[in-house]
C-alpha cells in the first residue's frame, strides 16, 4: 500500500481487508485530495473506507496517533477521530510523508484542527494521559516496534501532548 496513512504491521486479518480496502483508500485520496466539491459519492466513499479502516485497525491496533489520542479522550472527552487528527498534526518524526499528506488535506478542505487542547493542564492530568497512553501497549509495539518504551518515554510523551 502506497500511502503514508497506513503504516500497519500486516495481520493475517488485515492482509485479507488490504485487497478490498485499497481501492477505498485511493477513493478517499480522490475525495480529499482530487475534488474540489462534495457530493454524495463523497459521502458513499468516506462511509466504506471509515468502515474497511475501522476493521483493519480494530484487528491490527497500529499507530502512535491513536495511543496518544486515547490518553486525550479519557481525561478531555476528545472524539477518538478529533484526537487521532489533533495528534497527527505533530507525528513528522514518525511519519513526515503522511503529516505532510495530512496538513495537505487539512487546508485543501479548510478543516479546523482544535490546537491548545492540552493548555493549562496539571501535572497530574498529564500523568493520567500518559498513563493511558502508556498501557496500549500492543499499539505502541505495532507502531514503534519491540523496543517501543525505549522510543516512547514519558518525558518525550509529555512534550508531545504539551504540543496539542
Amino acid at each position: 500500500m502506497n500511502s503514508p496513512f497506513f503504516v500497519f504491521k500486516a495481520s493475517s486479518y488485515w492482509l485479507s481487508l488490504n485487497s478490498s480496502s485499497h481501492d477505498l483508500i485511493g477513493s478517499l485520496e480522490k475525495v480529499f485530495v482530487e475534488k474540489n466539491t462534495w457530493d454524495d459519492e463523497c459521502d458513499e466513499q468516506l462511509m466504506m473506507a471509515s468502515f474497511a479502516g475501522g476493521m483493519s485497525i480494530a484487528y491490527s491496533q497500529v499507530a502512535v496517533a491513536h495511543a496518544v489520542s486515547y490518553g486525550l479522550s479519557y481525561l478531555l472527552g476528545t472524539k477518538h477521530g478529533i484526537g487521532n487528527c489533533i495528534v497527527m498534526n505533530h507525528l513528522e518524526e514518525y511519519y513526515p510523508a503522511g503529516v505532510e499528506e495530512f496538513k495537505f488535506m487539512v487546508q485543501k478542505n479548510n478543516i479546523e484542527i482544535p490546537v491548545g487542547i492540552c493548555a493549562g493542564l496539571s501535572d497530574q492530568d498529564f500523568n493520567t494521559m500518559i498513563d493511558i497512553s502508556l498501557s496500549l501497549k500492543p499499539l505502541w509495539e505495532n507502531a514503534l516496534g519491540k523496543n517501543w518504551e525505549t522510543i516512547m518515554t514519558r518525558q518525550k510523551l509529555r512534550a508531545l501532548y504539551e504540543k496539542l
